[in-house]
Order: C-alpha cells, then sequence, then structure tokens
C-alpha cells in the first residue's frame, strides 16, 4: 500500500486489506486500487531515473 508519501511504503496481508476495502463501494474500491496504482508506477519510475542520474554520475567521473 502507498498512501501519497514516499517514506510511506506499507505492505498489508491479504486479510489487512480485505479489511481495508470491505467496507468501500466498488467504485471506492476501483478508485484506491488505481490509485495504489498509479503510486507504485511513480515510485518505480522515481527509482529508475534515479538509478540513471547514478550512473551518468559515474560515467562522467
Amino acid at each position: 500500500m502507498f498512501f501519497g508519501k514516499r517514506d510511506k511504503d506499507v505492505r498489508l496481508t491479504e486479510k489487512q486489506y480485505k479489511e481495508l476495502t470491505s467496507s468501500m463501494t466498488k467504485k471506492e474500491r476501483r478508485d484506491f486500487d488505481r490509485r495504489q496504482d498509479e503510486l507504485r508506477r511513480e515510485r518505480e519510475e522515481e527509482r529508475l531515473l534515479g538509478w540513471l542520474e547514478f550512473e551518468d554520475e559515474l560515467d562522467e567521473m
């Protein structure tokens, strides 16, 4: 689970996820899952860009 902050990457068990989403409507759950996917992609992109910048710095040495 991601909650919009870089340092908040929280792993939930399947049971905890079900408890969290059980009270949500289908639309709310879809929106929640979509937002989680967006945050995951952003985090992966940031990690990749950070690695590429690091490689560029090494190449310049």
